[in-house]
């Protein structure tokens, strides 16, 4: 090819919601026909590293962002190979593809079928918008709720979450719930934070786990109100991905810095986070290591694709490394002790009671989507056995739900009724949620696992996968080290008396 070639296209979506899809290739395979995969090889800083099939056509890739525009970059060819820009111009956006170089199979694929991509655009942001005009985030997360469950396919199949999901559930504000109001965020009673996690869960696992793990962003209330600041920006959420495991070391460099240096295992959301977070020890006075947490920009970090798992893979928990990433003091906060810097009820609970809180939904939302399923396997005669002979089994099953439901909004709703009278948890309520957690996980491994059993062949049939995806996102859930074995041991101390053991 002796010059390049250029596409340039007007759509009448927003500038920035097209590049909060096009910035990842990930978001390629449904903006064209469906036929193309995306994976994700991993990540340094700004540049990333992606693997495309098609057809039996296979080729790799390197991808650098910057402002609203991406260059792409082939193995075995100097230069970039593929750019492209977003930009607005009097109200609509326009995308520029430029082709600097011939492209290999699958990729010229891709470049075929540019021209449906402003198709594809117009019609998920007419969801974006329909979603975004309900005040009331509940009403919002149901109007999301098809194109969650038409996504969740493809995200298991990319270890991600899907670009359009993600940016879909920004706008709406979604990511907004860990965050203090004073500062933008929703400041939502706790039952109602229950229910969005419940039924982003009950459209898609992954979905509802990467909007709670998202808002973990309350951690950051311990941080200084103007360092949180800075955090949250003027966009459409701070969200945030890490791990709090203390996993890295933070050393002073003696200029109001700290050189921070470690690895953490699943983080995750952390390919959309605005923000990474890590456990860290620093040195006190005395020398003695102390665990905080540090928050660094997503483009000073390393990604390690890592996340090859059977149940939530749709999370993308991959691994997240840093290496002499220089982090200002005002970035680095207590590891749960003390008190947040905030006064709204979230930010009164304990970072544990604050995951809690922010955890319970998603069990439920879960065990929700295989009865569902099952409900319509066995209306369709698909099932294992008949409506009428399914119906006592079915009955049981919605009532232990419904008994595990009300459970976890009476125990959350407790919380906030004493926070909101101005009293501190007592010692046996801050240790009731961790118990009713256990036990929502419990149940909702239960239930699903029965639905599984009743609906017999058909949950193993590819074109019934709602319920295979549900156990092995249940049991993904369940692995969590909120929900481990000891949680009885830890919590059971509080009811004679005794501290929790860490």
């Amino acid at each position: 090819m002796s010059q390049s070639m250029t596409q340039a296209e007007h759509i009448a979506v927003p500038a920035r919601r097209v590049w909060s899809v096009l910035r990842t290739p990930l978001s390629w395979p449904w903006l064209g026909d469906g036929t193309t995969r995306v994976e994700f090889l991993g990540r340094e800083r700004r540049q990333s590293r992606y693997r495309m099939s098609r057809d039996g056509d296979t080729c790799e890739f390197s991808m650098f962002t910057h402002d609203r525009g991406a260059m792409l970059s082939l193995a075995e060819q100097p230069g970039p190979a593929l750019s492209w820009e977003v930009a607005e111009q009097d109200g609509p956006c326009v995308l520029t593809w430029e082709l600097e170089q011939p492209l290999p199979e699958p990729l010229a694929a891709h470049w075929r079928q540019l021209p449906s991509f402003a198709d594809a655009l117009q019609a998920w942001s007419r969801v974006v918008d329909s979603a975004c005009g309900h005040s009331d985030p509940v009403r919002a997360v149901r109007a999301l709720a098809p194109l969650i469950r038409r996504s969740a396919r493809g995200s298991e199949r990319a270890s991600s979450l899907d670009p359009g999901v993600v940016a879909a559930l920004r706008e709406c504000g979604l990511f907004r719930i860990g965050v203090p109001r004073s500062l933008g965020g929703l400041d939502l009673p706790a039952v109602t934070i229950v229910e969005i996690i419940e039924q982003l869960s009950q459209a898609d696992a992954a979905a509802g786990w990467c909007t709670l793990i998202g808002n973990q962003s309350a951690y950051a209330a311990w941080l200084p109100a103007s360092s949180l600041q800075d955090l949250v920006g003027k966009d459409d959420g701070f969200v945030l991905a890490g791990s709090t495991a203390v996993s890295g070391t933070a050393e002073p460099t003696g200029n109001g810095t700290y050189r921070v240096n470690g690895r953490w295992r699943f983080n995750s959301g952390c390919l959309h986070a605005d923000w990474l977070m890590g456990g860290v020890t620093v040195p006190d006075e005395s020398g003695n290591p102390q665990p905080m947490l540090a928050f660094v920009p997503w483009t000073e970090a390393t990604i390690l694709n890592t996340w090859d798992v059977a149940g939530l893979a749709g999370t993308g928990s991959h691994d997240l490394l840093l290496t002499d990433v220089d982090v200002p003091v005002h970035r680095i906060a207590p590891l749960f002790s003390g008190s947040s810097n905030f006064t709204d009820p979230l930010h009164r609970l304990s970072p544990y009671n604050i995951q809690g809180v922010l955890m319970a939904g998603h069990p439920l939302g879960v065990a929700r989507g295989a009865l569902d399923e099952l409900g319509t396997l066995a209306s369709s005669g698909d099932a294992a056995v008949s409506a009428q002979e399914l119906g006592v089994d079915l009955a049981r099953l919605e009532t232990e739900l419904a008994a595990a439901r009300s459970l976890v909004t009476s125990t959350v709703d407790g919380y906030w009724r004493e926070l909101n009278a101005g009293d501190r948890l007592t010692t046996r309520s801050e240790a009731r949620l961790a118990l009713v957690l256990r036990h929502v996980v419990d149940t909702a491994k239960s239930i699903v696992g029965r639905a599984a059993r009743l609906a017999g062949t058909a949950a193993t049939e590819p074109a019934n996968s709602v319920l295979q995806r549900c156990l092995r996102d249940i049991y993904g859930t369940g692995q969590h080290l909120a929900f481990s074995d000891d949680v009885y041991e830890r919590n059971a101390r509080r009811f004679i008396g005794e501290p929790a053991r860490a």
